[in-house]
């Protein structure tokens, strides 16, 4: 015999606008999945500090920084002094993608049923200096030196001519994939453009297509009118839990106005921008306990030399993915994620953190 669910219990799937995927909202699972706390504190110990590569990066065998920046108020005379560092970027030592030598090109090489690209491009760590300082525990100041160091970066590398997506992203944590526990963020230039970045782009355009509105602005629109799933706001940023999140308490920030590009973000938005981001994480972690997450940056692709681009329509944002249960059979097999807190329960849970 079934055991008859409450209305409150019932699950529902939800229809995510843009990929058009559907998502399976189950709370009464709740307290049957158990969500994983605090694997980010035992990994942030002082024996990970006294084993660290990137304590001191090149003392560890990495080569000179491509970029850095001091600590937020450095004098301007101490500020020329590389001991000064605050952040700094340098090559992965070992890259997703290699540096190529060939002024040309590569092209997709087919054979029969099989077809290649060499993966050619740019794989970049942005390293903070503080390695028990998350990004929740830095200042607005510190935050928006990481972001100037991600546009910094973005910028140079989108000139590049074989260059068509660079994907930013943050992983906090060994179940978010990192396998260094100090602090860092990773850039990744490459020829193609990523399949989630392609999907949601493809929805974003054929809404345009038939309604000539940005898709993003109107959800917006309607969660501002809503007023379930907003976490936070400020004067260029807005930060929610999406109606049909892939997983629990999956936040996501947004400009207020229409914008197609995180590279082209303003003085006065990236300190905003990181206002939202570092209010988002530390939520995240007052309210669950310090998980493991991943952070990264949805934006349109780099404009081709030849100056077609149809991407305008495109809305730039940074989701946040917090690592508190795993992935299953469902999600696996069906490619339907099972979220067991319901978005406006995680919107409330967030509100209340801080």
């Amino acid at each position: 015999m079934f055991k008859k669910q409450t209305k409150k219990q019932l699950p529902e799937f939800r229809k995510d606008l843009v990929s058009e995927d559907w998502i399976l909202i189950a709370p009464g699972r709740r307290h049957r999945v158990k969500l994983k706390k605090s694997p980010a504190k035992k990994a942030l110990s002082e024996e990970s500090l006294k084993d660290c590569i990137f304590e001191d990066p090149q003392k560890s065998g990495n080569s000179s920084p491509i970029l850095w920046y001091p600590r937020p108020g450095t004098s301007l005379k101490k500020a020329k002094d590389f001991s000064s560092w605050f952040v700094q970027v340098i090559p992965n030592k070992y890259p997703l993608v290699a540096i190529s030598s060939d002024p040309v090109c590569s092209t997709i090489q087919t054979k029969g049923l099989e077809q290649t690209l060499k993966g050619v491009g740019f794989h970049e760590v942005i390293i903070t200096r503080d390695h028990f300082k998350t990004f929740d525990k830095m200042s607005i100041g510190e935050a928006e030196l990481v972001i100037r160091a991600y546009q910094a970066r973005y910028q140079v590398l989108m000139r590049e001519p074989c260059v068509n997506y660079i994907f930013i992203y943050h992983n906090q944590g060994k179940s978010a994939g990192a396998t260094v526990a100090h602090p860092h963020s990773q850039l990744v230039a490459m020829p193609v453009i990523d399949p989630d970045i392609s999907r949601s782009l493809a929805g974003s355009r054929n809404y345009f297509l038939s309604r000539k509105k940005c898709i993003h602005c109107t959800m917006l629109e309607w969660e501002m009118k809503k007023k379930k799933r907003i976490i936070y706001k400020n004067k260029h940023f807005i930060s929610l839990v999406p109606f049909a999140p892939r997983l629990s308490y999956e936040t996501r920030i947004y400009p207020l106005v229409h914008a197609a590009r995180f590279e082209e973000i303003t003085d006065e938005k990236r300190f905003a921008l990181a206002d939202s981001l570092k209010d988002a994480l530390a939520r995240i972690a007052k309210a669950l306990d310090n998980p493991d997450f991943n952070f990264f940056i949805h934006t349109a692709p780099i404009i081709l030399e030849n100056g077609f681009d149809d991407n305008e329509h495109y809305h730039w944002h940074v989701e946040i993915l917090p690592r508190v249960s795993a992935l299953a059979g469902l999600e696996l097999g069906a490619g339907i994620e099972a979220v067991v807190v319901s978005p406006e329960e995680a919107a409330e849970d967030l509100r209340k953190a801080i």
